[in-house]
């Protein structure tokens, strides 16, 4: 590390980082960090969260007039300044360095606190595999362990197992770290293509879902969760509403989170351009179609069949007093309704059945498990840890993207310059990878006390938002006001001689801060005095060190002048 008296502006000459990885990498980091809890849960729960939503309008909303302009943008801004750290780096350079530093700032602390949501989500996943096993084998161990997974204890400790596991692993370096990512972004894809394969090939059957779920829980079981819904009067069921399906935006705006999660290895990647726009632009296709696909299949299999409404005690007069069409009905808000009413215990007895035998209501796998035909219990025990895994290796993208931008704060001297240090044998930058290691533990306790999912996603998005509308407004001015970044890419496209960068910058920002709004309402006071002191928090940091840094002679107004060092 350079010392106070050396004529350099960063911290060195040099980042440290070395460009190891390829298009296929950066394309698996974008997957693996994108496809997970926001899709795989989010999406499962969103008919039970918001009852007047059309789910895969939603994703299909979020993804073509949000996440794909959005993935652009960051593509183009990375061409031209292909750094560690991310937006960080061109909205410090190309709009302001305070606003680019807080709204890194706060997107930090949206990844940590979500790969600490993630690694709580997955055991959701994997308590399913467990319980399924345990079902399928009638072994009262395995589901006596599933029954502790999903206990809120088990949640924490296996949480901060995996959260600890992880950052262990990324300690030696990208390229180990990327084919950890490679390994994991395949078994995941195995995975995607397991959920659409058993939804459309089983699920799609008149009565299909009746019979598999009946299958699993013994005659009559689905029929009578429906009908319990409908006892406890508010079954979660209301006609479609424009208004519920934005409002499930919130969640389809987690679920793509990650979609520019490449640029934050600028520095590191082989052929920053090509790799970018397989990465980013490419790979938010490919998961938008994933994003349309999945949840149409999967309300389509759980819709409730009229015949079973017909013949449930007072459900086609509810109905038709609140006005839903009978199509507005699916078993998978009736059975998280009645689980969350009633518990684990509760809706075991209703049905039958030990209360360690019931699924957990919150993940893809407990609807898909049950449609896979009796004889076939080794694909349920193997899609239900696949489907965990895909939640899993989340967990290795938002340790490098969280990471790099501390070490990109630390490189330009606005952050403690330890966290710039970079292991000389892995090129690691390990105290940022620790510093972020303690920010996945803190998002582990954060659920673990609060406890409510659709909050914790509602405030990562929004902080996730102001960091794109910043990086927005840097992309719609930075021809004209950084003409010399702007000329270096190799991606200068422009309409009517008005560069594309500037037309998609201003489109992005305003759809991004409509967005900004809808997760923002979702917010209670608390969460916004939590953000409110955080970013006040960044602030004091940067405004500390700006002050520190002057006084020990370094030209700061250079510093954000320049683009930094590879």
């Amino acid at each position: 590390m350079a010392s106070e008296g050396a004529p350099t502006l960063f911290v060195r000459r040099a980042s440290g980082l070395v460009r190891t990885v390829g298009p296929t990498t950066a394309f698996m980091i974008v997957f693996t960090h994108t496809v997970g809890g926001g899709i795989h849960k989010l999406a499962v729960i969103a008919a039970y969260s918001y009852p007047g939503a059309f789910v895969p309008w939603s994703f299909l909303i979020t993804g073509i007039f949000a996440a794909l302009p959005t993935a652009v943008i960051y593509t183009l801004m990375g061409a031209m300044m292909p750094r560690t750290g991310g937006d960080y780096v061109f909205i410090t350079r190309g709009l302001s360095p305070v606003w680019g530093f807080l709204a890194s700032w706060g997107f930090w602390f949206t990844e940590v606190l979500s790969y600490g949501i993630i690694a709580w989500y997955s055991i959701d996943f994997f308590t399913g595999a467990v319980t399924a096993a345990g079902i399928a084998l009638n072994d009262e161990g395995l589901l006596a362990t599933a029954q502790w997974m999903n206990t809120m204890d088990g949640h924490l400790i296996l949480g901060v197992s995996f959260v600890i596991i992880f950052g262990a692993i990324a300690f030696f370096g990208m390229k180990i770290y990327g084919y950890i990512i490679n390994l994991l972004g395949i078994i995941a894809i195995l995975g995607c293509l397991s959920n659409i394969f058993i939804l459309s090939a089983w699920g799609l059957s008149p009565g299909a879902a009746v019979a598999g779920f009946n299958s699993m829980y013994g005659s009559g079981a689905y029929e009578k969760i429906v009908a319990k819904a409908f006892e406890l009067g508010s079954p979660p069921a209301k006609p479609f509403s424009w208004a519920a399906t934005i409002d499930a935006g919130v969640g389809a705006i987690w679920a793509y989170i990650g979609i520019v999660s490449a640029v934050f290895v600028g520095g590191e990647l082989k052929q920053p351009s090509t790799s970018l726009i397989v990465a980013q632009v490419l790979g938010t296709i490919v998961i938008m179609l994933y994003y349309i696909t999945l949840p149409y299949l999967f309300y389509a299999a759980w819709q409730v069949p009229a015949s079973v409404l017909q013949s449930t005690p007072g459900a086609m007069e509810w109905l038709s007093a609140n006005g839903v069409p009978a199509d507005r009905v699916y078993f998978t808000a009736l059975y998280n309704y009645v689980y969350e009413e009633l518990g684990a215990d509760g809706l075991g007895a209703l049905i039958g059945v030990p209360g360690s035998h019931m699924l957990p209501p919150g993940a893809i796998t407990s609807f898909t498990i049950p449609l896979v035909p009796r004889g076939m219990e080794w694909l349920q025990i193997t899609t239900g840890t696949i489907v965990g895994i895909i939640l899993l290796k989340d967990i290795p993208a938002f340790f490098v993207v969280a990471s790099r931008m501390v070490f990109a704060w630390a490189f330009d001297r606005f952050f403690p310059e330890v966290f710039a240090s970079v292991n000389e044998k892995f090129h690691s930058p390990h105290w940022a990878i620790i510093l972020t290691m303690i920010g996945g533990l803190v998002g582990v306790l954060i659920l673990y006390t609060a406890g409510y999912d659709w909050v914790a996603a509602a405030d990562t998005s929004n902080l996730y938002q102001f960091a794109v509308m910043s990086a927005s407004i840097a992309a719609a001015v930075l021809p004209y006001v950084r003409a010399d970044l702007y000329e270096r890419s190799t991606l200068k496209w422009e309409i009517a001689g008005i560069p594309l960068i500037t037309l998609l910058g201003a489109y992005s920002f305003a759809v991004n801060f409509f967005f900004y709004f809808v997760t923002s309402a979702q917010l209670g006071l608390n969460i916004w005095l939590q953000q409110s002191v955080w970013m006040g928090l960044g602030a004091f940091i940067f405004v500390g060190y700006l002050i520190y840094n002057q006084k020990r002679g370094i030209d700061v107004k250079t510093i954000y002048a320049e683009i930094p060092p590879a």
